[in-house]
């Protein structure tokens, strides 16, 4: 399969094994013999690593172990695109009969067995990838149509184990929602859960797509904005889910923004102690945030999202047709969080941004999704690292600790996206104060804020009572708070502030 995809991609194609044997001078098998599976390992990983490194496209074949080693597979997932090719036990032992090249198979008594054994010890590496391919019953050509989909998509792997999922960005993409949730074993009911602002033609339209993979859709259409992201909210989607007679082979799909996306979550993650979640974001700021990583909640009085859990969706559907429908302030105020995503990133995702500033505050297609996959792509690096927010998860704050308490103290009537990009222009002064930032970088942030139309202007928010808010931050120990400090473009860190003086340093501007 690998020599037809790279002859229709006009490219190289790379067997690993057959490298790694013309470098070393000897067979796969005599250096698992000789050497021992270790050494063969690491000589792979070498390997692995140049070929990833090299110049130009191509295809490459990779053994069947070579997946295992977790740097390698991260690696391949950054730099690539890599597809697991799957078929039972017993149809790849017809596919190796005979074959003298497989060392873990050579002294197999029952060749069925032992590959049950190693698909198993290797189902969490095998489906840390950015599509599975079942191969069974079907030739070289069909599936190399299959893997060069996946390869002009590029969607984005999230790497969490068998837990993993893809997230993918395009253009009618919605409508393949039935099927992914076919895929992570949804037989019973899925409750599509969305807002009255995207009930026509978004969640109407998911409705007709689950129906139409053969499940049973129930509805539930919740109040639009962040004043209706409650516990009362989340109630109306146990309800729907419960009046329907959901079973734990059922689902919630959620059709939104932020909002519905984390209230939606949040209702899966408990609905008979958890069911499948769908994620079909249809605001910018869900797409390259919200939708993806795991994070639910709600509101209360004392601050924003502060009951919550972590559910990680089963599938993320990033439609960017969406966006056509959405109001332009909605849009804008969703690149506060592409902003954020860039300056975590690096130096050359701020520069992609300066140069597609002006076609994204246009709404250019091409520029959009260039936005939402960078963002992603940084998600899901972080999450796979630190899911549940113990570490470096954090740094996805940027902005949010002073944005959060600016929004809280409006009582939720400023776009959140507003709000961040507020907390972000508060948050490079407070790291100027600390000696973290320079005035280029405060002036760079600033300007590239502006340049997309977003607001610049924290000092008039940040009074006594978006001050106090912050001693409710989720992100807080004792008196101290986890601030994300941003410096640099790419250089962003961590530091434990006295909520005191992250009050007074940011009222001092």
């Amino acid at each position: 399969m690998g020599r037809v995809l790279a002859d229709r991609l006009g490219v190289p194609f790379v067997d690993l094994d057959a490298r790694i044997e013309a470098e070393q001078g000897a067979s796969v098998r005599a250096i698992f013999r000789d050497r021992g599976e270790p050494v063969f390992r690491a000589i792979e990983r070498e390997a692995a690593a140049r070929v990833a490194s090299e110049p130009g496209a191509r295809v490459v074949a990779l053994g069947g172990g070579t997946v295992t080693d977790t740097a390698t597979r991260r690696m391949l997932l950054a730099r690539g695109t890599l597809v697991t090719l799957h078929a039972p036990p017993d149809e790849l032992a017809r596919r190796v009969a005979g074959a003298d090249d497989r060392p873990l198979l050579a002294t197999a008594s029952d060749t069925t067995r032992v590959l049950t054994s190693l698909l198993e010890e290797r189902a969490s590496a095998y489906a840390e990838c950015h599509a599975r391919i079942d191969t069974r019953g079907r030739d070289a050509s069909t599936i190399a149509e299959d893997v060069l989909r996946v390869a002009r998509e590029r969607p984005v792997a999230v790497a969490l184990g068998e837990r993993s999922y893809r997230v993918e960005i395009g253009s009618g993409i919605a409508s393949r929602v039935g099927a992914r949730l076919r895929e992570a074993g949804v037989s019973g009911i899925a409750v599509v859960a969305g807002d009255a602002n995207v009930e026509s033609p978004w969640a109407a339209s998911a409705r007709r797509y689950v129906e139409g993979a053969g499940l049973r859709a129930a509805s539930v259409t919740l109040p639009p904005g962040e004043q209706h992201k409650t516990i009362a909210s989340v109630e109306r989607i146990w309800d729907a889910a419960l009046e329907a007679g959901i079973d734990r082979h059922g689902a919630v799909v959620a059709v939104g923004g932020g909002v519905v996306g984390d209230l939606a979550a949040f209702a899966a993650s408990t609905i008979l102690r958890g069911i499948v979640l769908a994620q079909i974001p249809t605001s910018l700021l869900a797409m390259v945030d919200s939708s993806v990583g795991g994070k639910t909640g709600f509101d209360r009085a004392q601050g924003k999202n502060l009951i919550g859990s972590f559910h990680q969706p089963r599938t993320v559907l990033c439609d960017v047709d969406a966006l056509s429908t959405l109001d332009r302030a909605e849009r804008i105020a969703g690149l506060a969080e592409v902003v954020k995503s860039a300056w975590i990133d690096s130096e050359d995702a701020i520069a992609t941004l300066e140069r597609d500033a002006d076609a994204l505050l246009a709404g250019d297609g091409e520029a959009t999704m260039r936005a939402v996959r960078m963002s992603v792509a940084l998600k899901a690096r972080i999450v796979a690292e630190d899911e549940h927010e113990r570490g470096p998860r954090a740094l996805l704050n940027l902005g949010h600790t002073l944005g959060h308490a600016i929004e809280a103290a409006s009582g939720y009537t400023m776009r959140h996206g507003e709000a961040v990009a507020r907390g972000m222009v508060a948050a490079v002064r407070v790291a100027r104060a600390l000696g973290d930032a320079r005035q280029d970088d405060e002036r760079r942030m600033i300007a590239l804020l502006a340049r997309l139309g977003l607001p610049t202007d924290p000092e008039r928010y940040l009074d006594d009572t978006a001050l106090a808010f912050v001693g409710a931050d989720k992100k807080r120990k004792g008196r101290d708070v986890r601030f994300v400090s941003p410096g640099a473009a790419g250089t962003v860190g961590l530091r434990m502030i006295a909520i005191e003086e992250l009050q007074r340093i940011a009222t001092r501007g």
